[in-house]
């Protein structure tokens, strides 16, 4: 499997979840542009230890980053790491549909996913 798989594969695991897809949107769309866990649990409505291990995820792919004030740890979106998730989604959706003029020799195709990163 391509690399470009096996990282798509590793994001749609993280994005899998509709806890997570909830973390995510909080996240993105509130006021401050930054949660801590106690808001996140009171707003989903699960364990502060849930929210933490969905967090954990999110931040093994990037998507979420934590940056500490005082004593207090706050989440927010790595918004930059979020669009280019964005754009390798949108490839994925559209390559399926996309009329092979390879005859399905991989190999020889400029558009190989061996060959993007």
């Amino acid at each position: 499997m391509s690399e470009h798989l096996e990282n798509l594969s590793t994001i749609l695991k993280a994005l899998a979840d509709p806890t997570r897809l909830k973390l995510i949107s909080l996240l993105m769309f509130n006021d401050e542009d930054k949660r801590r866990v106690i808001d996140l649990a009171e707003k989903i409505g699960i364990s502060q230890p849930a929210i933490t291990q969905h967090i954990k995820i999110l931040k093994d792919v990037n998507l979420v980053k934590a940056r500490r004030e005082q004593n207090k740890k706050f989440y927010f979106i790595n918004k930059k790491v979020f669009e280019s998730y964005k754009k390798i989604l949108n490839k994925a959706l559209e390559e399926p549909f996309m009329r092979c003029s390879f005859e399905g020799k991989c190999s020889d195709c400029p558009n190989n996913q061996n060959t993007m990163k």
